[in-house]
């Protein structure tokens, strides 16, 4: 299941959260103020190259 960015426009609060592809957009509050108004982020991935012996990555997938 993705993780995704979001931002909350009340409080400006940045939270991810893991949602489906297909509920990625629904209804979503605020955790820390409870607030409807809240908008999807657009934000960059890592990946990992496993048949590669060099990973810069750190194993977990993610950058340093």
């Amino acid at each position: 299941m993705p993780m995704y960015e979001y931002r909350c426009i009340q409080c400006t609060h940045l939270f991810t959260m893991l949602r489906s592809f297909d509920d990625r957009d629904g209804q979503i509050l605020c955790p820390h103020c409870q607030s409807d108004r809240v908008r999807r982020l657009i934000s960059s991935f890592a990946s990992t190259n496993s048949s590669s012996g060099n990973n810069n990555c750190g194993g977990g997938g993610f950058f340093r």
